[in-house]
């Protein structure tokens, strides 16, 4: 279901906005400050956002700063009753997709509201079609014995994968950028073999590294309680599944073994094949980094999402067992950058 977000310390007015959305079935949740605001963000990644400017706690413009430097996919709405031309230019600099202004009519909120909703809505649907679209222009130019209609069947597998809930929704298109990110940053501390065609590997095997768990039943990857050792086994299948599904595209054989080797630890203790250390591809080591960043960071049926900083905290716990010391620190340092974390911040997330 297509979530909303409405951001809004006027009671009265977040309430008349949440009673129009809810009569068109979206899933919306309110917040009444900035702070709160943000939190809900992290936590559960709504599709589109209404944020207004004048807040407490932590103004409007520093809110979609945040959310665009977060999450670029998020389209924020701003609402405003007094908006200057400087605010308006300065939001929309900041990625603002649209305004509306309040005090609202009802049938403002039915006809204009509703009209940007939908047209901010169907945008993102676009856009994520495109970038799959895009994806297969890339994977067609690989091979030319192939058809498109596989490639076209591969991607809508994988689109349907995280169609199947929530929880799943952007999952490869997060692990993709996490995976980048750290390459990139890998790349400037002059390892050895990052070049374009590694971060072009790199950008298909992320998007693809989940594939197999199309083969998975829902009972089990959906399955709110802990795993018996019979369903964990069944997890443990999807990287051979992955295997399967992409053997037939021949030219990207080189690719097949990276996601079938995205579970193996440095320890020797993961899946499918218990390699270890540097017998595990690069860019599989990357990848896992990456993918259980995006799973603990990420609301799943069995638990709540952790924060960042305690994401990494485990990832620093596990360096050297589950997982590359080399590429956790690349990625802590990279995301540091990024998003410019505080000290404090750092100190935790080193923990």
């Amino acid at each position: 279901m297509l979530e909303i977000l409405i951001v809004d310390d006027e009671k009265e007015i977040a309430r008349a906005l949440k009673d129009v959305l809810d009569q068109k079935g979206y899933s919306t949740r309110v917040a009444h400050n900035g702070k709160d605001a943000f939190e809900i963000v992290k936590k559960h990644r709504p599709h589109l956002v209404f944020l207004d400017i004048r807040m407490p706690l932590m103004s409007g413009l520093t809110v979609l700063r945040n959310i665009r430097d977060y999450d670029r996919s998020i389209k924020v709405i701003m609402v405003t009753a007094f908006g200057t031309k400087e605010i308006v230019g300065e939001a929309s600099r900041l990625g603002a997709v649209d305004f509306i202004r309040k005090p609202f009519t009802k049938n403002y909120l039915e006809h204009e509201v509703m009209a940007k909703v939908s047209a901010q809505l169907f945008e993102e649907l676009r856009r994520e079609v495109d970038e799959k679209n895009e994806l297969i222009n890339q994977l067609e130019h690989l091979s030319e014995r192939v058809s498109r209609n596989f490639y076209q069947t591969v991607m809508s597998l994988a689109a349907a994968l995280e169609a199947r809930d929530r929880y799943t929704h952007g999952h490869s298109e997060r692990v993709e950028s996490y995976s980048k990110l750290i390459a990139k940053e890998l790349k400037a501390n002059n390892e050895i073999g990052i070049d374009r065609e590694f971060i072009e590997n790199l950008h298909i095997e992320s998007r693809l590294h989940d594939i197999g768990k199309i083969a998975i039943p829902d009972t089990v990857l959906n399955k709110k309680g802990k795993l018996t050792d019979e369903e964990y086994d069944e997890i443990k299948r999807h990287p051979g599944e992955s295997a399967r599904i992409l053997a037939p595209l021949d030219n990207i054989k080189q690719n097949i073994d990276v996601i079938y080797s995205h579970h193996e630890r440095i320890d020797g203790k993961g899946y499918p094949s218990c390699k270890s250390g540097e017998k595990i591809p690069l860019r599989a080591r990357i990848i896992a980094v990456a993918d259980a960043f995006d799973a603990m960071t990420s609301n799943r049926p069995y638990r709540k999402a952790m924060s960042d900083a305690d994401a990494f905290k485990e990832l620093n716990k596990q360096k050297d067992t589950q997982f590359d010391a080399m590429i956790v620190e690349a990625f802590g340092n990279a995301f540091k950058k990024k998003t410019g974390v505080s000290h404090k911040e750092e100190v935790l997330m080193n923990l």
